[in-house]
Order: structure tokens, then sequence, then C-alpha cells
């Protein structure tokens, strides 16, 4: 997990209304998925770039249109006295998880703040990232190819040959009841024309007239 960076603005998963998040370091890479939120402290998650709104880097900011029940609100308002915002008034954040303060939800704002009133807004010191398919970037060809890369492929091999064996049980099972079937339906057929035969050759009535003929 890495400390929030970026610049969220362009993204689609969110509607946003103002810029911010700027990357803090230029040869930072740009966040291109979408970004899981949370905490810095047991890594509950908080949030994600789906409901992103806005940010306020000056103030240390970000915010979110809805969160999980991860995040807890106070039961009491406060008002801020901080400067910039004087008069403000907001709920403090905390984590369900370990009850570190993550952020506030603002009822009240200053003009220069009202695209985060009545939205979470997090605390980006209080709040660890992690991009979603990071790990499927392709890193330089000089380093050869990822772990999961050989894993992927092992995992296929076992696979492919899980899926031989079972169709060699298959082929042998289907040639079992074949056997059967045809067991099952030539044994009647025989024992019906064997009792025929006796029938036939043990006929009283056949003796009789062979006595009177004088067979």
């Amino acid at each position: 997990m890495d400390r929030l960076r970026g610049d969220f603005s362009g993204y689609e998963g969110g509607d946003v209304h103002s810029a911010g998040l700027r990357e803090d370091n230029a040869n930072e890479e740009a966040i291109n998925g979408p970004v899981v939120f949370s905490c810095s402290r047991c890594r509950t998650i908080l949030g994600d770039t789906f409901s992103y709104v806005a940010s306020f880097p000056e103030r240390n900011l970000f915010a979110l249109q809805a969160v999980p029940d991860s995040i807890s609100r106070s039961k009491i308002r406060k008002m801020s006295t901080e400067r910039g915002e004087e008069g403000s008034v907001f709920y403090e954040l905390t984590c369900a998880e370990c009850d570190t303060v993550v952020g506030r939800r603002y009822v009240t704002t200053v003009e220069e703040m009202d695209a985060i009133r009545n939205t979470y807004s997090l605390d980006i010191d209080k709040v660890m990232t992690y991009e979603l398919g990071k790990c499927m970037k392709t890193p330089p060809s000089s380093e050869g190819p990822p772990p999961e890369f050989y894993t992927s492929i092992a995992f296929h091999d076992d696979m492919v040959m899980v899926k031989n064996n079972i169709t060699a049980i298959a082929a042998k099972l289907q040639k079992v009841e074949q056997s059967i079937s045809r067991l099952s339906a030539t044994s009647p057929r025989s024992a019906s024309s064997s009792k025929k035969r006796y029938s036939q050759g043990h006929n009283p009535e056949m003796l009789d007239s062979s006595k009177r003929f004088g067979r």
C-alpha cells in the first residue's frame, strides 16, 4: 500500500467537482485504475475512487460521496477554528476498527469548501491507497516476467493434467457402463431361449403322441 498521491480529478469513477491530490513527486507513476482507500493504521478499507467527489490539498483533505460501515461518525458536532475555515461545523469520522480519526463530515462550510459539505472528507495523512490492477503491470523486459507469470503457467499445466486424467477416467467408466449394458441386454434373452428349448425337449404331450403312433 502507498501513501495517498496522484490526481483523481480526471478519473471516471467519481463525479469530480474540483482538481486536487496532485503528485508529491514528479517521478511517481500516474494512477490509471480504480483506487481503494484504507486506514493507515489497521488497513481497514474506507472507500474507493468510485465515490470520489473533490479534494482540497491545502486542507489535506479529499472527499467521498459515500463510505462503507467501516467509518463511524461522532455524535458531537465541533466548530472549526482553523485558519480559512473558521466557523465551519463538522463531525469527526473515525475508523470503526481501530478508532483512529480519519477525517470529517462538514455540515456547514465557508464558501471555498462548499464542494465537500455533507461529504466524507478524509485526511490524506490517515489514508493508504492501493491501485487495483497494479500488480498486473508489465515490468521492464530486462527484469523478465513477474513471479505471478510462472505461477500462472504452473497452474495452467496442473489444470491440463487434471483435465486429461478426468477425461481418461471418464472414458474407462464409459467402457465399463457399455459392458454392463450389453450383459444386461443379453442375459435375459439367453435364459429365455434355454428355457424354451428345454420345455420343447421335455413336453409330456409330445411324449404321449410318440407312444400313440408307435414311435
